[in-house]
């Protein structure tokens, strides 16, 4: 296979997957509307050092994720697919950064410099086509960009150590601090523990002691150097920040106190990274038979071996566990299948393939005709089809047979190219219809309206906006942040991180318990009417409180209620 064919695989499933059906899926609350309106009030405001939410202090995460989108928006407008771009961006960096270094140590293990960009191109394929990559990269979070910028840093290092010393080592240095400085401004101290628990270990085995005491010096200058004028900023401005970004978002969701999260047992990312690494973990068995002898051959198999391991230990060791947390082991991980599938082919036969390897393209096939055959029944499948997509079910099912098939195809193919780096290629681009498909099928009947909240939030705009004051709790004050452009509401119920415990008057007289309701409703409606938007048990509980009048209107939705409250009459 030639370099070119290679490259543009990779480039093709980036574009695909990543980019292009980005604005297509639904924003969803809480996570994408509270960054996305962080940073859509950002340029409003035009104050790009404090993050403010919707008038609340922000202090849990530094603010490089939020500029970049902030950016975006300011170039594209104010979507979803401007809140994303820069995650699509990410994925793809964390995938270039893989192909680099796996690009060195092929050259290092003795193969052509072709060989290596086939090999290198062929692993950034298969990390963009891991189905929680590609998730990741389409969703705005800040855990793509913490993995972007960490397995860069970890690859920057690896070519510093394993190149010519001189100007060339330097700079690879100085890349690993600038992207350890861009992972501290996204997500704080992860930018030092990730590739400290990729790099130490493989240093350690490789018995270079005294790289592991100077290779560090150079990347942390380079790191300070791109964090020390925000900080010093962030510290004159807001005192309290440092305070609360190192006790609250460092220490207490690492030991599971003080946090939000679930507590996941240990063994969690042993279920994760396999489910993520779907379809690819096929490969494991044939891979992973290579890997002792690639070990002991292969600087790069040993340190993307680190590179898995360690980060993976770490993050078992934390008590509060996600699993998008996990996104910085996958780049290595698509290194170390790759090069076990290589070394797997070439002890084949060219030509060999099992007559059961065609079985999942066989399957694949069934299944996509299955579902056109639903597209086609009309009436007869709309209930079932309508429990999956709102809008347009029978279509919907027609372009899930179209990918599934795609994708049966592109296996069928895969299986009968020769064993080696085309068919590796068939293998990744196989399944880029289905991927790239992820925005046009999601399945937004699946998830109630408090989840997928802009459709229902814009059908009650009138009433939202036109309320006097307006009670949301937590989820929904972000929607209508994002939606709706309307930051004045009072938060009812569990506030989490609108609590920022900076003991703030202003903040504070904004957060509203159960219990409090029935005199902060009265004294609202005094001014004019109220409006409460909340999850239907919360809203359950409060009308039902003492003192609180019946509601002029209600309206629900799936896991979500309205209620107005006219203005109290004059006395």
């Amino acid at each position: 296979m030639s370099p070119r064919r290679a490259i543009l695989a990779a480039v093709a499933a980036f574009i695909a997957v990543n980019v292009l059906f980005l604005g297509a899926r639904p924003v969803l609350t809480a996570d994408e509307t509270r960054y996305g309106s962080i940073a859509a009030q950002m340029v409003e405001r035009g104050d790009w050092l404090a993050l403010q939410m919707s008038g609340f202090k922000f202090y849990e995460k530094p603010p490089l994720v939020t500029w970049m989108m902030a950016a975006s928006i300011e170039l594209l407008g104010h979507t979803g697919f401007a809140i994303r771009l820069p995650m699509a961006l990410c994925g793809g960096l964390a995938a270039l950064a893989a192909a680099v270094g796996a690009r060195r140590a092929a050259i290092l293990a003795g193969r052509t410099r072709d060989e290596a960009t086939v090999t290198g191109a062929l692993v950034a394929l298969c990390a963009l086509t891991m189905v929680l990559p590609a998730v990741g990269a389409s969703v705005a979070i800040l855990d793509m960009p913490i993995a972007a910028f960490t397995v860069s840093a970890s690859v920057a290092v690896f070519m510093a150590a394993t190149g010519p010393a001189g100007r060339a080592r330097l700079g690879w240095l100085a890349v690993a601090g600038v992207m350890a400085g861009l992972a501290f401004m996204t997500k704080g101290l992860l930018a030092l523990v990730f590739p400290a628990m990729a790099v130490a270990p493989w240093l350690m085995w490789e018995r270079r002691w005294r790289d592991l005491v100077v290779l560090p010096w150079v990347p942390l200058a380079v790191g300070a150097l791109v964090v020390l004028p925000w900080a010093l900023a962030v510290s004159r401005a807001e005192p309290g920040f440092w305070h609360r970004f190192i006790v609250h978002e460092h220490v207490q969701r690492f030991l599971g106190t003080g946090s939000n999260q679930p507590k996941e047992p240990m063994a969690f990312y042993l279920l994760v990274v396999p489910l993520g690494a779907v379809p690819w973990i096929v490969t494991l068995p044939m891979a992973a038979q290579r890997w002792p002898a690639l070990a002991r051959v292969s600087e790069g198999v040993r340190f993307a071996a680190c590179a898995v391991l360690g980060p993976l230990l770490f993050l078992s060791l934390s008590r509060g566990k996600l699993p998008t947390y996990s996104l910085p082991v996958f780049p290595p991980l698509a290194w170390l299948l790759v090069e076990g599938v290589l070394a797997a082919f070439a002890a084949m036969p060219p030509r060999a393939a099992r007559a059961a390897a065609f079985v999942p393209g066989a399957v694949l096939a069934v299944l996509g005709l299955s579902a056109f055959v639903l597209s086609l029944a009309g009436d007869a499948s709309g209930a079932l089809l309508s429990r999956a997509w709102l809008d347009a079910p029978h279509a919907h099912a027609a372009v899930l047979g179209a990918v599934l098939v795609l994708w049966g195809v592109g296996d069928w193919l895969a299986q009968r190219a020769p064993a080696g780096p085309r068919r590796l290629a068939w293998m990744g681009l196989s399944p880029v219809a289905a991927l790239a498909s992820f925005g046009l099928l999601f399945p937004d009947a699946l998830l109630n309206d408090s989840l997928a909240s802009g459709r229902t939030v814009e059908s009650e705009r009138a009433t939202l906006c036109g309320a006097g004051t307006l009670f949301c709790d937590q989820k929904l004050a972000h929607a209508s942040a994002w939606f709706l452009d309307r930051e004045d509401f009072l938060v009812i119920g569990a506030p989490r991180e609108f609590e920022n415990g900076l003991g703030r008057p202003e903040d504070d007289a904004r957060l509203v318990a159960e219990a409090e309701f029935p005199q902060r409703l009265a004294a609202a409606r005094a001014h004019g009417s109220a409006c409460v938007a909340a999850a239907t048990d919360i809203v359950d509980r409060l009308v039902s409180l003492p003192g609180v009048p019946a509601p002029a209107h209600r309206s629900d939705h799936r896991g979500w209620a309205l209620v107005e409250f006219a203005p109290a009459p004059p006395r």
